[in-house]
């Protein structure tokens, strides 16, 4: 998925839903202009780092919908926009520096300074009862802190309006998503709501402030608020004010509730508000619970159902808070995404501009769940595929993407070699047999015996023979063996076998042919010149095509690293950054043992996400503003590739053959830190084990898989910051391959003595945003002498 609303053209509502943003920016091997950048000044600011310079966060619940946070720090939904303006003069709240309960709980955080007065927000999304995903709600919580010595004047107003400013010119507010939007089907873009309506009247009654009849939300009565139709106009102190038309702009901030409170030193205060995601009938039963619920009571529902969720997968304890919490978030940012529709589950991308499903996208997020202990999820997610199923037997989400056929079938054929269950493969090996007769009469037919040639739209943004096509259709037969070996279907899984020899050797004979011309890079395309990097990237990983060094992958390794900026890929010839699509680079240098190209790179993806961990897609120009403007975050492919990008780190398969620990950092393993991975699901079973560090000199490493089928072999690789000198594993002597430990399934216990090696760097997620913050600094230095700022 590269759907980037970025242009001007592609915000319209209709083209929200399917169009594609034309790549082709810059002439083809032109330089991109510099683009503007912003004040570095931003960076120095109290809390955690955070990338993006506008960011956007998410509140919601599973299966329901899901709340924008808007760089300001407001909420926005389908039906409006609820504002927070503090201080003396009331100036409306922009906090861009967000966290996360625990660094990544889904209650949202930030305070905001004014006259003395410190304002902190806390902010939540739920539903009243357990198990149900509608109605939705969202509580905000402000605490009002004299943190002076003299008395001081807190003075905080709630607000509405329907979006914030647009300076694009596209009718939809700076960093928003469009709504509403009604799908035609079932996983296209959809977002509930309304639209703007000159005629709405506006009014309170009893705590609540009523747009066009419905309270919008509610607010405390105790200490009574003046009341304000809209923000610039004279208020009273009542219970309710009559309803009355309004001449207002989208943007302009009505439905004021203003609180001051008088503060000793030292004192604080607290309101709650609490905004319906659906304005509601001021009679309806609902809003009188919502009324009476209690925010502490909500909070402690909401913190105790998402630690449940992510006690019952993978567990990973590392010495570094970023790197795990992010791992945790990208969980909880995903199943926000995962939306309940017509008793169907539906995996979109987020609850914003990317609110639709993609094959492409869901195969990864149900692959992340797979891996990470949530196979029950990965199912429910799976169900949906198969509507996507076109009569001829392809799987086509968006027309012209054939690459559908192959996520597809790889998903189905990765869940069942994870979980072995029977039901489920015999649940859908009927569409894998029509899909491989759909594939067999389309290559029957094609003159290179390929993938047919289509047009895309996106992505590579080629007509052609797509590289990526191939090899995910080679990754969907790999599925399709392994559904029907696990089915007992011997003359089907024959005939796979045949199936993908026989395209395998199509491939790599066009391979041949064109790398000749390349150096050995793998081009976007197998019969026509361009296009973007993208499924070309992917020979090794997910599914092992090439021979992880042969030297075709490594030439693309080579030349696509050669396009990086700021750590990770770009996209549209070098135009803008690109987070997720770095991490098909990352898996396969995993795979090759670059373990510190991968963890590199696993530094700089961190690098690019915010204080809440949030991952992004693309839209972000180079050393520029740091500015994804419609493209919003967080991004569900980035928060799967992610998650499964570290779990591979720890433990991946490869074969028969298992592998622990291929890439570790330095900060990891200072005396007496450990590396912990409990519940980790493996082709062969449960896997779990403790790398634990003694002092300066060794470490010992305590295993305990339960094994459903052992793997032939057990590899475990060194850390490569370390020299490694002797090796017992259950007390006998091992000897060192190759920076590997070629180990017996059986083995339950090793010990390790080594020292670091001299001169090892400081490779960790702080000196990563150090070294970058430094260099942004200089550019803009140079930057504002050169553009006489």
């Amino acid at each position: 998925m590269n759907r980037m609303i970025k242009v001007i053209a592609t915000l319209a509502l209709a083209a929200a839903a399917a169009a594609v943003l034309p790549v082709r920016l810059v002439a083809q091997g032109a330089r991109p202009p510099q683009p503007d950048m912003v004040n570095p000044a931003m960076d120095t600011g109290p809390g955690p780092f955070s990338y993006y310079s506008r960011p956007t966060d998410e509140i919601g619940v599973m299966g329901g919908r899901g709340t924008e946070i808007t760089p300001e720090g407001y909420l926005y939904t389908g039906y409006g926009e609820l504002m927070f303006l503090v201080g003396p003069t009331l100036t409306p709240v922009s906090q861009r520096v967000r966290t996360l309960v625990d660094g990544w709980l889904p209650v949202l955080q930030y305070e905001v300074r004014r006259g003395g007065v410190a304002y902190r927000f806390t902010m939540f999304a739920t539903t009243l009862d357990s198990g149900t995903v509608a109605p939705v709600a969202d509580f905000v919580r402000v605490v009002m802190t004299n943190s002076g010595t003299a008395p001081a004047l807190a003075r905080l107003a709630f607000a509405a309006r329907y979006t914030g400013p647009s300076t694009s010119g596209a009718g939809v507010g700076d960093n928003r998503f469009p709504r509403p939007y009604e799908a035609r089907k079932i996983g296209q873009y959809q977002q509930q709501g309304v639209a703007f309506d000159p005629a709405w009247t506006y009014g309170f009654a009893r705590g609540a402030f009523l747009r066009g009849g419905k309270v919008f939300y509610l607010f405390p009565t105790d200490p009574a608020p003046e009341l304000r139709l809209a923000i610039g106009a004279s208020g009273e102190r009542a219970d309710s004010v009559a309803p009355a038309r309004l001449r207002v702009q989208r943007t302009t901030p009505v439905g004021a509730a203003v609180f001051d409170s008088l503060l000793a030193p030292g004192a604080a205060v607290s309101l709650v508000v609490k905004l319906p995601y659906a304005p509601v009938a001021p009679d309806d039963p609902w809003l009188a619970r919502l009324r009476a619920a209690d925010f502490d009571d909500y909070l402690a529902r909401t913190e105790t159902y998402w630690r449940d969720v992510a006690g019952r997968g993978m567990q990973i304890v590392l010495a570094e808070p970023k790197v795990v919490d992010a791992f945790r978030a990208s969980l909880v940012y995903d199943l926000m995404a995962l939306n309940r529709r017509d008793s169907v589950w539906v995996q979109t991308v987020n609850e914003f501009q990317y609110h639709a499903f993609w094959l492409r996208d869901a195969s990864f997020i149900v692959r992340a769940y797979d891996v990470t202990g949530y196979p029950d999820i990965a199912a429910d997610a799976l169900g949906f595929f198969a509507r996507w199923q076109q009569p001829d037997g392809n799987f086509v989400s968006q027309g012209g993407q054939y690459d559908g056929w192959g996520q597809a079938l790889w998903a189905y054929g990765q869940h069942y070699r994870l979980t072995r269950d029977r039901a489920f493969a015999e649940r859908v090996f009927p569409a894998v047999l029509k899909a491989v007769a759909w594939l067999d009469s389309a290559r029957a037919r094609d003159s290179l015996h390929l993938v047919p040639a289509t047009t895309p739209g996106d992505n590579e943004d080629i007509t052609g023979h797509v590289t990526g096509h191939d090899f995910w259709a080679l990754a969907g037969l790999h599925g399709a063996i392994s559904l029907a070996v696990g089915l007992g279907r011997a003359r089907d899984a024959a005939a796979f076998r045949r199936d993908y020899a026989s395209l395998r050797d199509a491939l790599l004979a066009r391979l041949r042919r064109v790398t000749a011309t390349t150096g050995g890079y793998i081009p976007p395309g197998l019969d026509v010149k361009g296009g973007q990097d993208w499924g070309n990237m992917m020979a090794v990983y997910p599914e092992r095509v090439l021979d992880p060094h042969d030297p075709m992958v490594t030439a693309t390794l080579d030349t696509t690293r050669g396009k990086y900026a700021e750590g990770i890929m770009t996209y549209g010839d070098g135009y803008w950054l690109h987070d997720y699509l770095t991490m098909k680079n990352t898996e396969t240098e995993v795979i090759r043992g670059d373990q510190r190209l991968a963890l590199d790179e696993l530094y700089a993806v961190l690098l690019h996400t915010s204080s809440t961990q949030g991952g992004f897609e693309t839209s972000i120009r180079p050393w520029g503003r740091r500015d994804f403007h419609d493209n919003l975050a967080p991004h569900g492919w980035f928060a799967a590739s992610y998650r499964t990008l570290l779990r591979d780190m720890l433990v991946r398969e490869a074969g028969d053959t298992l592998h622990l620990l291929s890439v570790l950092s330095p900060v990891w393993l200072g005396p007496g830190d450990s590396v912990v991975v409990r519940d980790a699901p493996t082709d062969f079973g449960t896997v779990a084990f403790a790398l634990r560090v003694e002092g300066d000199s060794g470490a010992t490493l305590a295993l305990d898989p339960r094994f459903t089928a052992a793997p032939r072999a057990l590899v475990v690789h060194l850390p490569w910051f370390m020299d490694v000198t002797r090796v017992t594993a259950d007390g006998r002597a091992v000897p060192v391959t190759d920076g590997e430990l070629r180990l017996s399934p059986r083995t339950r216990s090793v010990a390790l003595r080594w020292t670091r090696r001299a001169g090892t760097p400081a490779v960790s997620y702080d000196a990563t945003v150090a070294a970058y913050e430094r260099e942004y600094r200089a550019r803009w230095e140079r930057w504002v002498r050169g553009a006489g700022r």
